[in-house]
């Protein structure tokens, strides 16, 4: 499943119940994102998984994402 596949399967399970106030949480947390970049995430206009995630953890603290619905692991190129 691609990163945008999870975004989008993600966000139509919690856009419902994800409140708009899991932005400004964030933001208060020293979330590295600005208000307007994670808005745009919690309505589907710019597609982020790390920031939905983060969001949904703000928001929704007691929901358990889907371990298929996590980004995939950054790799650092070995040697480096």
């Amino acid at each position: 499943m691609t990163e945008r596949q999870k975004y989008l399967r993600l966000l139509s399970i919690v856009i419902e119940e994800l409140p708009s106030s899991a932005v400004d949480t964030a933001v208060r947390d020293g979330y590295e994102a600005k208000t307007s970049m994670l808005n745009n995430v919690r309505i589907g206009r710019v597609m982020n998984l790390e920031h939905l995630v983060a969001l949904v953890g703000y928001g929704l603290p007691k929901y358990q994402i889907p371990a298929e619905l996590l980004p995939a692991p950054a790799t650092v190129p070995l040697g480096l």
